[in-house]
């Protein structure tokens, strides 16, 4: 069980092409990818960006959670997503010292990746998100 870095940067937009088009345009980054992660109401955009991404993830519809965040703020930094070894042993060591989890188990995200989230209501107000590729 260990933190092996930051797996990506999530910004929540509201206008997925046109925020695309700027990342590769102002920044000279690549888009590597698109994908509806329906489960979740998002759609997603990722950039490589050195050893890490950056993901931007726009609504899929009115019920998303984006949704809600971004008529409250606005284009904005959404989340931090950690790469970590033992997802499932990372999940019950938080849950045993009284963290807040947004999921108990994890389950399918971007890229067939295993994710689960933490409360920010226990990390200081930032949302976290904790990733590992499936065996």
């Amino acid at each position: 069980m260990k933190i092996l870095g930051v797996e990506h940067i999530g910004i929540a937009v509201k206008e997925l092409d046109e925020c695309i088009e700027k990342f590769e345009n102002a920044l000279d980054l690549k888009c590597e990818g698109r994908e509806a992660i329906e489960a979740s109401g998002v759609e997603v955009a990722f950039f490589g960006c050195g050893s890490s991404k950056i993901e931007l993830v726009t609504p899929a519809g009115t019920e998303s959670p984006i949704s809600s965040f971004l008529s409250k703020r606005g284009n904005a930094i959404h989340h931090i997503c950690l790469r970590v070894e033992g997802i499932d042993e990372w999940l019950a060591f938080l849950k045993e010292k009284g963290i807040e989890l947004i999921d108990t188990v994890p389950r399918e995200g971007a890229s067939g990746k295993r994710v689960a989230f933490i409360s920010p209501r226990s990390m200081c107000n930032i949302l976290i998100e904790l990733s590992e590729d499936k065996p």
